[in-house]
């Protein structure tokens, strides 16, 4: 495969590629587990096309975004339930959207939309989040490990200095159902931020937190510590397989915290001016911004996870007085800004998320960036882009003017990696309430990521005990998508 520009390194099938463990008895780090050992990538797989997709950068915007707001708009729904944004024409004749997403009708081109997506047949955050991050049942009583551990299990990373899989930040539900299941703790994802609800990574002092020296770590001790590590491979021992592995591990740290490359894939320094603004400079559109950083690099897998931070809506956080927890778990007033007197308002908040009108023009500024820039920069040729949320919303408004947890229908979207641009997969009824054309499920999501990375469909991972396992729970490749 060829290297593309920007990314360090170039892709080996022949050699072990080594993820750092960061050791804070050695370099002062504050996070042990910021790194992992990544295996050698195996042959091909017999059998299949050649591997599309290179990397794999998934966008999951969390609470369950309203598909017939969205994706999938519905102006023939009884008048009293549908949603007042009407459909807008897109780049791709016959293919409308709402008008909430302008500039990403401009981009419909380059996108797959499945509209006839379900998830868990409990309509709950975390059972849909599980589904979509493991491709097996939420409540399996096997600890799979998430899509993104598998993937670099098997065919390890572009990008030896920083580990295969990264949440970016992380976020609430996804930090609280990933794992790296019955795999090594080191193939879990590594989370660039700290905080799980509504940290800010727009804010001047965001930073890798992981990745601070400890107060008495100076680039001098720093050094001295390398020329240690450098004397050391002199031993009679250091040619066994354990020193080695050590060596491989200092080395891959150490560069984390000098090489250059890693220090601005991981910050926004050397971003042009015109690149920060189409993105958008809050935290949405920095955290996607971060997402194509990290995917430039080489890493394998990348999740980016959004929580807007209260302090972007001059509202307190949530849980307190008139507070908001802003994702897209809209209970009450879907439509409308205030306070809305639902269930939330009188349990001492205001709601989860802000309304559609506040909510989605950043998204669809971020989510079009990111098409674009990941076009115009040749990664979006060998990037699988999957936007996914963990449920649909109620196709009837409720008392309190909002749509509840709905798991029978929602939309999802694909880009890149040879996926076919300007298309709509499945139909659902007018309401938007149920597929009735092309039902899909999160362990096909699962199985179409792998078959677009080159994974046999047929192969099998390796329970502690040692029987054979399936890589998603009964899922099939999305065949529109090829």
């Amino acid at each position: 495969m060829k290297s593309l520009p920007g990314r360090i390194g170039s892709f080996s099938f022949d050699r072990r590629r080594l993820l750092q463990c960061v050791t804070p008895g050695i370099l002062g780090l504050s996070a042990a587990a910021a790194c992992a050992q990544t295996k050698a990538a195996p042959a091909k797989p017999g059998g299949l096309p050649r591997a599309a997709a290179r990397n794999v950068l998934v966008v999951y915007e969390e609470g369950g975004m309203s598909q017939m707001d969205t994706w999938d708009p519905k102006p023939g729904a009884p008048v009293d339930h549908r949603s007042p944004y009407q459909p807008i024409a897109t780049n791709v004749p016959g293919v409308q959207v709402t008008s909430l997403m302008p500039n990403l009708a401009k981009h419909i081109d380059k996108l797959s939309i499945v509209r006839s997506m379900t998830t868990a047949r409990v309509a709950g955050h975390m059972e849909g989040c599980r589904e979509f991050f493991k491709g097996y049942r939420f409540d399996s009583t096997l600890k799979f490990p998430d899509i993104g551990s598998v993937a670099v299990e098997l065919l390890g990373t572009d990008c030896p200095e920083l580990p295969g899989y990264v949440f970016a930040p992380g976020a609430n539900m996804p930090n609280h159902v990933s794992n790296s299941g019955f795999l090594k703790a080191d193939r879990a994802p590594w989370k660039l931020g700290t905080k799980s609800l509504g940290e800010n990574v727009a804010a001047a002092d965001w930073r890798v937190r992981a990745l601070d020296p400890q107060p008495e770590l100076n680039a001098d001790r720093l050094a001295s510590r390398r020329g240690l590590l450098a004397s050391m491979n002199g031993l009679p021992t250091a040619g066994l397989a354990s020193a080695e592995q050590r060596n491989s591990y200092m080395t891959n740290a150490f560069d984390m915290l000098t090489n250059p490359q890693i220090q601005s894939a991981l910050s926004f320094r050397g971003e042009s001016e015109a690149t920060l603004d189409r993105y958008g400079r809050d935290h949405r559109g920095l955290c996607y911004l971060l997402g194509r950083k990290l995917i430039e690099t080489g890493v394998r897998f990348v999740s980016v996870t959004v929580i807007q931070p209260p302090e972007l809506v001059g509202r307190p956080n949530y849980g307190q007085p008139m507070g908001v927890f802003l994702n897209w778990d809209h209970h009450e007033g879907i439509y409308r800004n205030g306070p809305c007197g639902g269930p939330q308002g009188m349990s001492n908040q205001e709601r989860y998320g802000l309304p559609h009108p506040v909510m989605m023009p950043s998204f669809d500024r971020s989510f079009s960036a990111l098409l674009d820039d990941l076009d115009q920069r040749g990664l979006l040729d060998e990037t699988l882009v999957c936007y996914v949320t963990e449920m649909g919303r109620t196709p009837r408004i409720n008392k309190w003017g909002g749509r509840d947890h709905w798991a029978r229908a929602m939309s999802i979207a694909f880009a890149g990696a040879g996926v076919p641009g300007g298309q709509v997969v499945g139909l659902t009824d007018r309401e938007a309430a149920d597929v009735i054309d092309g039902l899909y499920t999160p362990y096909d999501f699962a199985a179409t990521i792998y078959r677009k990375l080159g994974i046999d469909g047929e192969r099998r991972l390796t329970l502690p005990d040692g029987r054979p396992v399936d890589l998603t729970d009964g899922g099939a490749p999305i065949r529109e998508l090829f």
